[in-house]
């Protein structure tokens, strides 16, 4: 745990101002819309040693995995994934 800090935006939109990083896999909740949501994740810092890492999975309302990743990015840049909610 370096002090990684990430903002959550769905479909251009801040949802989630601000998530602290650490060690232990954090739960986010998102609501989506039918049809294609775009979700970035952009981060804030770089914590006390560069870059901004992070790895995420994503589940649908079911519990299963749609997708896993992982990132290294400077401050101010994203990550996005694209979710299609049918």
């Amino acid at each position: 745990m370096d002090g990684d800090e990430i903002r959550v935006w769905v479909n251009d939109k801040v949802m989630i101002e601000r998530v602290y990083l650490d060690s232990d896999y954090q739960r986010i909740e998102l609501g989506l819309e039918p049809g294609f949501n775009k979700v970035d994740f952009e981060a804030l810092n770089q914590g006390f040693s560069g870059p901004n890492t992070a790895q995420f999975m994503i589940f649908d309302d079911k519990g299963s995995l749609v997708s896993s990743n992982q990132w290294n990015l400077g401050t101010g840049f994203k990550a996005t994934i694209i979710i299609v909610k049918e």
